[in-house]
């Protein structure tokens, strides 16, 4: 039995060599943590590092868009069929139009004064947002993509 404490005692020797003269060298070792607790303002050559603190930038009224005033309408494309709303409010709306047929689709808006398009064709999976500042009256939307609104890929929408 002494033998095996004999033996163990060996052991730990042989692990914790800082402990064989009898003093505990890790209070003289530095430490492990990289966080500074000092200010690097105080020591000059570390003040160049430092990212200045800048305050928030404040937004004027008329930099603001009203979230009420932008609408976010769906609208879906697939082969010759548009998904949309047949009624839409009157103000700046934006169009989120994804293209969930197989073929490669875009979309027009023509009416009351306006006239716009994607500016790329979507293809498969595709989506794009086109804002537009609709005005009371009817519109016209269609696929311009080869003769796709000639095969159904146009609608009539209402603004009020």
């Amino acid at each position: 039995m002494r033998a095996l404490a004999a033996l163990a005692a060996s052991l730990f020797l042989i692990a914790c060599p800082g402990n064989r003269r009898g003093k505990d060298e890790s209070k003289n070792a530095l430490p492990t943590t990289s966080t500074t607790t000092t200010n690097p303002q105080a020591m000059p050559e570390r003040s160049k590092t430092m990212i200045p603190i800048t305050p928030p930038a404040t937004e004027l009224p008329s930099q603001r868009i009203n979230a009420a005033a932008t609408q976010l309408i769906q609208v879906q494309l697939t082969e010759y069929e548009i998904r949309i709303p047949e009624t839409l409010a009157a103000g700046r709306q934006t169009l989120h139009i994804a293209n969930a047929g197989t073929m490669k689709h875009n979309f027009a808006i023509e009416g009351n004064g306006i006239a716009q398009k994607l500016a790329l064709d979507l293809t498969r999976g595709d989506t794009a947002d086109l804002t537009v500042d609709l005005k009371n009256g009817t519109y016209v939307v269609y696929c311009p993509v080869d003769h796709h609104r000639t095969r159904g890929m146009e609608r009539t929408i209402t603004v009020r």
